[in-house]
């Protein structure tokens, strides 16, 4: 009798996952979604769904609304705790204390004229919606969430963003701009 007929009959038992333990360690993460893209995907999923159902300019303006308040509340909450250590809110502190595993991301950080830049090239939000075929519903999640975030945190600290799906590159770049006499929108290169 085969595996899944024996399930059927009898169900599973403490002997049938004997081995599960050492097949997950030989695995390791391969099969997993990592970090906070299975996030991700549900949101994209979601955002087909409103859009299939609102249209695209309603579903998108309703999606951005949401992004918008859970950015803010992101951003609030990581100034909260900056706050709460006695620190300011600058752009050291929101790196320092930003509520991102930078795993999701697998940053490639540089400063440059003052500004701190992140290249992105393995980043969670891509690669787990185009996984799972919903790649252009992540991009609204791209487009909004970053910017609400930081504006939650400080809104006198830019971003200026390009994103993968914008530009055709296999990267994004963050340029995150804390002086005041800088232009935020300065074109990145």
């Amino acid at each position: 009798m085969d595996e899944l007929e024996k399930e059927k009959r009898a169900g599973i038992s403490w002997g049938d996952l004997a081995d599960v333990a050492t097949l997950r360690e030989q695995l390791g993460d391969r099969y997993q979604v990592p970090g906070w893209g299975m996030g991700v995907v549900l949101f994209s999923f979601v955002a087909k769904a409103v859009i299939k159902e609102l249209g695209p300019q309603k579903g998108e303006a309703l999606l951005k609304e949401a992004l918008i308040e859970f950015g803010h509340a992101r951003g609030k909450r990581i100034a909260g705790i900056v706050k709460d250590l006695g620190r300011p809110l600058t752009l050291k502190n929101w790196i320092t204390y930003g509520d991102m595993d930078p795993k999701n991301m697998s940053p490639k950080p540089a400063v440059e004229d003052g500004d701190f830049i992140m290249r992105t090239g393995n980043c969670v939000v891509w690669a787990a919606a185009a996984e799972f075929g919903v790649s252009q519903y992540s991009q609204i999640f791209c487009r909004y969430a970053d910017d609400a975030i930081l504006e939650g945190y400080n809104p006198e600290i830019k971003l200026v963003k390009n994103i993968r799906y914008q530009t055709g590159s296999d990267h994004c770049l963050f340029r995150y701009i804390a002086k005041e006499s800088k232009n935020p929108q300065e074109e990145i290169k």
